[in-house]
């Protein structure tokens, strides 16, 4: 396998290349590993490099040509590289004298093996590690707007969605609270090509004495409080999709007339003899372990065979760390109308890499949302602004640092209330490294006011970065 740099979205020609000869073997799996640049300050020549046994130089302008490039100017020439242990079969990121240190997963080191995840910082740039296996035949589709990510475990994903979506197949989703599930049977059914609704119901928040009665519907008098007749939601989305979610909270006592449904094509609402044909595509998904359900007793084994005629298993959002901060400047974006996109500062979107994420995409949003509330004109989203679980690693790291002791906090040396005097605002911009944005976040102005302050005081801000360096 080369280790030229490449695109992960460039992959599928390469997988061509090396499973042909394997083509005979259904089950052939194919292993990919990946340094994949996932922030930098300027746009790199390339974006990701295969690894493939061969040391990988890292840095400005690392040396040989096996390298990887970020365009930053805080990074060495030869920052670090990734070597391999044959014998071992590991991969470790090794500094090779870089002036401002090579971070391992937030910790700063000479020397640390990587992982499926792991997160690598070299001056302002960041790196993830991937470590995948995909079968030989994988098909890969890019990115939707419906279904985000550039990630290989996505980009799989989204390869298998026009194979099931034109049959009539019940397809079972299986991935953690928030990983996208519901969003992946919109897609099958708009794949489809079904004229009927896409209806969704989560089956957690059903009573069970309920249960049957909202998926087959139920006649006038057919319990207390039934007044009036209901189609159910079988009837409700015929010619289309029914999605159930959290398909293993569905009660016993309905999974057999549920089984029956999918097997006949015919439901019959609570108090009627007579039963109705349906056209309906089932899309079932879960987060809990179907089969081991069933070992305990806890779920019907014919039912869950039905199911699970052709399942899609989405990843953890851990699980495909490259598509992170892709996914975050998304959520960042849409507040565009409200003062233009959102950018990430370093130490955020390290923070936002490192963490575990157990509730997924939907978490990510959702702490994105809270967070950027928190941001000023500037319009850069900075470790401060997340929430302290999140933060805590880079904040530990920042203050146990030579510097952040013998520094006091800015409020207590600069008022913010009046305008700064020459030396006020030369510690302001010492203090954040030339960072013109931070400067003015800090002040609460427009960065086209500190150009004027520091063109009136004589201060270069150039100078503070050079001073740095």
């Amino acid at each position: 396998m080369t280790d030229r740099a490449v695109d992960a979205c460039d992959l599928r020609a390469h997988f061509t290349t090396q499973t042909s000869s394997d083509s005979m073997l259904g089950n052939q799996k194919l292993r990919i590993r990946q340094a994949v640049v996932v922030f930098a300050p300027e746009a790199s020549v390339a974006r990701s490099a295969l690894l493939d046994g061969a040391s990988v130089a890292l840095g400005r302008d690392p040396p040989g040509a096996h390298a990887l490039r970020v365009a930053d100017k805080e990074a060495s020439r030869h920052h670090c590289s990734i070597e391999y242990d044959a014998e071992r079969d590991v991969f470790a990121v090794v500094d090779c004298g870089s002036r401002n240190g090579t971070y391992v997963d937030g910790v700063r080191t000479p020397r640390a093996e990587v992982r499926q995840g792991s997160v690598v910082r070299v001056g302002k740039s960041l790196i993830v590690f991937v470590d995948i296996e995909l079968a030989s035949d994988a098909l890969l589709a890019r990115e939707t707007p419906s279904l985000r990510g550039q990630s290989l475990a996505m980009q799989s994903v989204r390869g298998d969605l026009p194979i099931i979506a034109p049959e009539a197949l019940p397809v079972l989703i299986l991935g953690e609270t928030g990983t996208g599930k519901e969003r992946v049977a919109e897609e099958l059914h708009r794949q489809s090509g079904r004229k009927g609704p896409f209806v969704a119901v989560n089956c957690a928040a059903i009573p069970e004495s309920l249960a049957e009665s909202e998926l087959f519907g139920h006649a006038p008098g057919a319990f207390t409080g039934a007044a009036r007749s209901a189609e159910g939601l079988f009837a409700a989305a015929d010619g289309g999709t029914l999605f159930l979610d959290e398909i293993g909270e569905l009660p016993l006592s309905i999974q057999p007339k549920l089984l029956r449904a999918l097997a006949e094509g015919e439901v019959r609402a609570v108090g009627r003899s007579e039963t109705r044909h349906v056209d309906v595509r089932l899309i079932s998904a879960t987060h809990r372990d179907l089969a081991a359900a069933v070992a305990d007793g806890g779920f019907r084994a014919d039912l869950f065979a039905r199911l699970s005629t052709w399942t899609i298993r989405l990843p953890a959002l851990r699980e495909r760390k490259e598509d992170v901060l892709r996914l975050a400047s998304g959520f960042l974006e849409s507040d565009a109308d409200s003062g233009g996109a959102i950018a990430l500062s370093v130490a955020a979107a390290e923070a936002l890499l490192l963490f575990a994420w157990p509730f997924n995409v939907r978490q990510l949003e959702q702490v994105l949302a809270a967070a950027k509330l928190r941001v000023g004109p500037t319009r850069t989203l900075r470790i401060e602004h997340l929430p302290d679980e999140i933060a805590r690693p880079l904040i530990a790291r920042v203050e146990t640092s030579p510097k952040s002791r013998s520094e006091p906090p800015l409020e207590l040396l600069v008022s913010r209330d009046s305008p700064p005097t020459a030396d006020e605002l030369r510690l302001v911009v010492t203090r954040f490294d030339g960072n013109l944005a931070m400067v003015a976040d800090f002040f609460g102005k427009d960065r086209k006011q500190i150009y004027r302050w520091a063109e009136r005081l004589g201060v270069d801000p150039s100078a503070a970065r050079a001073d740095k360096a």
